[in-house]
């Protein structure tokens, strides 16, 4: 849920994951905990925890800087509200205080949440087995517990604070056959890392709250890609519905990780374009412009979770790396 104009949740199909070996014993000594995900009907990590001490699920999204909480929930966890406001993707949210959040048992501790409405976002965030999840958790939590996420092996391992060190990942993942590529978090709390595309630097944001990669719809012009239209829709944090493009990549490198030629999907992702209405068949697109933020060096699109998934990506917030095969 960043401020520019937010990412979407790309509605395409999703693929889940393979064993956990690897990661569980590359994480360096320290005492730390395992956290088994599941995956969402659309691809999303979902975690379980406990909000107050009352059970609930989180889409785990590196893409959000803050936590997010259901607001029709809010009295049920014992959230105290507060009187304050928060503005995440140009929209403004009420916020709150959970005095005990817990992720798989390990404590965080209090921690202020944003309260979201199903109508502000036009719809559920999604969680497992088709039932909406209770929240997001963002990047305020997974930096501060400097969690090791697998996207792969659909686990989440934190360090045990009782222990006093983190869950590093990368001391053993040169054995293990991964490449290591260092993230940046910009001022605009993203998390990025280095790309090519056909040879041209730029930059692409880490989100796993991304069902698929995305290329922004002018990154992809500026890169000469030929965008073939599509009846595909994707609708974003804002609830609005966008149009879809497709394109076909012959040479994407991420880091120095290779990544195969093959088709992806290009939208609008900053919300530059002017507001206007279209029909196109049955479905009625909107696009719209969203709060304009500058875009801070060559943002090409949002790397998600098929291709996380794919080349078995961990992305190490203790260490600031995204690890590929």
């Amino acid at each position: 849920m960043q401020g520019y104009g937010r990412r979407c949740v790309w509605r395409l199909a999703g693929i889940a994951a393979l064993g956990f070996v690897s990661l569980e014993n590359s994480v360096s000594a320290a005492p730390h905990v395992v956290i088994a995900m599941t995956r969402g009907l659309q691809n999303h990590l979902i975690a379980p925890g406990t909000i107050n001490g009352r059970p609930a699920t989180f889409l785990v999204d590196t893409g959000a800087a803050r936590t997010f909480v259901r607001a029709d929930r809010a009295a049920e966890f014992g959230i105290r509200p507060l009187e304050q406001q928060t503005r995440e993707g140009g929209r403004l949210f009420r916020t709150g205080v959970v005095e005990d959040l817990r992720i798989g048992g390990v404590r965080v501790g209090a921690n202020t949440v944003a309260l979201y409405s199903a109508e502000q976002l036009r719809g559920q965030v999604p969680g497992a087995g088709g039932k909406p999840a209770d929240g997001l958790l963002g990047l305020d939590v997974l930096r501060r517990q400097r969690a090791v996420i697998d996207c792969r092996s659909r686990r989440l391992v934190l360090p045990n604070r009782a222990a006093g060190s983190g869950a590093t990942f990368a001391a053993g993942a040169a054995a293990l056959g991964f490449t290591r590529i260092p993230m940046t978090l910009n001022r605009r709390g993203s998390l990025t890392v280095p790309c090519t595309i056909n040879g041209r630097r730029g930059r692409l944001i880490v989100d796993t709250g991304t069902f698929v990669t995305g290329l922004d719809n002018d990154a992809a012009r500026a890169l000469g890609l030929e965008l073939t239209p599509s009846r595909l829709t994707a609708r974003g944090f804002d609830g609005r519905v966008r149009p879809l493009e497709l394109t076909r990549v012959q040479d994407l490198r991420i880091g120095n990780v290779r990544i195969e030629p093959q088709q992806f999907a290009v939208i609008d992702i900053f919300g530059k374009r002017p507001a206007r209405r279209a029909y196109i068949g049955l479905g009625r697109i909107e696009y719209y412009r969203a709060l304009q933020v500058p875009k801070e060096g060559p943002i090409y699109g949002l790397l998600g979770n098929e291709l996380l998934d794919r080349h078995h990506g961990v992305i190490d917030l203790e260490s600031m790396a995204l690890f590929l095969k």
